[in-house]
Order: C-alpha cells, then sequence, then structure tokens
C-alpha cells in the first residue's frame, strides 16, 4: 500500500514538473529564470512539508494524516490553476523573475505553488518511513529498490499521460485538474493504508 501510494503521487509530481516549464512559458508568459523558480520553490515546499509531519508525528511513523493532507494539496492544485487561468499575460516580452514577484497576484500563485508542495511532502514523506520501519531489515533493501521501480514506471506513465493530453489539445493548466482528480485515490490509497498499519 505504502509503494502504490507513493507510486501514485510521483504520478502526480511529474505531472506538475513536466509542465512547469511550458505553463510558465505560455500561460505566465514568464522566462525560464521563473520557471527553474517554480521548480525550485516546489522543492523548498516538500522540505518544508517533510518538517512539519515530522513534528506533528512526533517521530512515530504514521499515515494518520495523509488523507486529508493529499485532498488539500489537490485543493491548492485547483486553486493554482484557477490563478493560471486569470494571469495577465506579457505583451511583446517575457516576464523576468523579478518582474513575475512584482505583478499582483505573484504571491497567489506562488503561495498555491507552495501549498501544493508542502502538503505533497505531508503526504509522501510518512510514507518513505513505512519502507524502512515496517519490514524486517533483510528486506528493507529488497523494499526500497522494489518501491524505486514502481516509482520509475509511475513516473513514465505520468510523462506518457502528459505527452498524450498534450497531443490531445488539453492546455497546462487544464492538465493540473487532471492531478487534481488522482488526489482522492491518494488520499484512498493512504487511508487504506493508515487503518491496516496504524
Amino acid at each position: 500500500l505504502a509503494i502504490c501510494a507513493i507510486s501514485f503521487f510521483w504520478t502526480m509530481g511529474a505531472v506538475l514538473i513536466i509542465i512547469f516549464t511550458p505553463l510558465a512559458k505560455n500561460v505566465l508568459t514568464a522566462d525560464k529564470h521563473v520557471a527553474t523558480l517554480l521548480t525550485a520553490l516546489f522543492s523548498i515546499g516538500i522540505a518544508i512539508g517533510s518538517v512539519a509531519i515530522n513534528s506533528l508525528l512526533k517521530g512515530h511513523t504514521s499515515a494518520k494524516y495523509g488523507p486529508a493532507s493529499v485532498l488539500i494539496m489537490g485543493a491548492f492544485v485547483v486553486l493554482f490553476s484557477l490563478l493560471c487561468k486569470t494571469w495577465p499575460p506579457a505583451v511583446g516580452h517575457y516576464y523576468g523573475w523579478l518582474e513575475f514577484i512584482a505583478m499582483p497576484r505573484a504571491l497567489l500563485v506562488i503561495g498555491a505553488l507552495m501549498g501544493i508542495a508542502i502538503f505533497g511532502g505531508m503526504f509522501v514523506v510518512p510514507l518513505y518511513a513505512f519502507l524502512t520501519t515496517t519490514v524486517t531489515k533483510d528486506e528493507t533493501s529488497r523494499t526500497v529498490a522494489a518501491n524505486n521501480v514502481v516509482n520509475s514506471g509511475s513516473m513514465a506513465i505520468g510523462a506518457a499521460m502528459v505527452t498524450a493530453l498534450s497531443h490531445a489539445g488539453v492546455t497546462p493548466t487544464n492538465m493540473l485538474f487532471v492531478v487534481a482528480a488522482m488526489c482522492p485515490i491518494s488520499a484512498w490509497l493512504a487511508q487504506k493504508l493508515h487503518k491496516a498499519c496504524d
């Protein structure tokens, strides 16, 4: 269950990471530095979420906050998409990162993105703890290896999904709704894990 939930998360993560650059360029009309900024903020947000969930759980291995975390993450994904849809595009040029940050809605966009990452981190980090604490020591390396294989396959599926949706004419902002729709499934997996192991 932990491997399935982690892999499902990284399927969503793959979609988000892949669409950041075209979303920054074509929707937010921002340059590559803004795309790099969004990716960096996403990574920082996951780290913040990791610290936050560790404080909440006080060192215990539990998935009890998983369902709520990923559902809140989904809500931030929807908010992020709506903010991007109503973003005022630049005319005749791309926003640089200073110009982007100076925009009135920029803090809302950054806040929504950070919300996605923080609650994503709160969801996925405890799941990794299950891989190393709920199996015997001689099975740990095999469990982690199996997780890595399944995660890689899931990320490949996420990349293929982005390609297929792009060819079908789905915009990056609408792909965000696909990610949001996947969050309840992740919540269901986390709830099953919580009931089985906590």
